[in-house]
């Protein structure tokens, strides 16, 4: 389908489509790429970066190929809290 998975046995999905892009893309691979190509047609076919997990729009954000406003921001004191806490993040 075009994606990329988890692990090498994983269905594709966006978090793992959206980095393996970015990181091939870092890492020279022209954009004209077939398996490049097929990648950023899974992305977009599948609701483009908007619809990936937040630490992948987090890593975006950083590489600057999307505007902060499109992360949902988590409030700093949330860091804060124990590990065994249900809700750290």
């Amino acid at each position: 389908d075009g994606g990329w998975g988890m692990h090498i046995e994983s269905p594709s999905t966006m978090f793992g489509s959206c980095m393996c892009y970015i990181a091939l893309r870092l890492l020279g691979e022209s954009a004209d790429a077939p398996h490049l190509l097929k990648g950023k047609e899974f992305i977009r076919s599948h609701g483009g970066g908007l619809a990936t997990g937040s630490w992948a729009k987090f890593y975006m954000c950083l590489l600057g190929v999307m505007e902060w406003q499109g992360h949902n921001v988590i409030p700093v004191e949330m860091w804060l809290l124990p590990d065994w806490f249900p809700f750290h993040p």
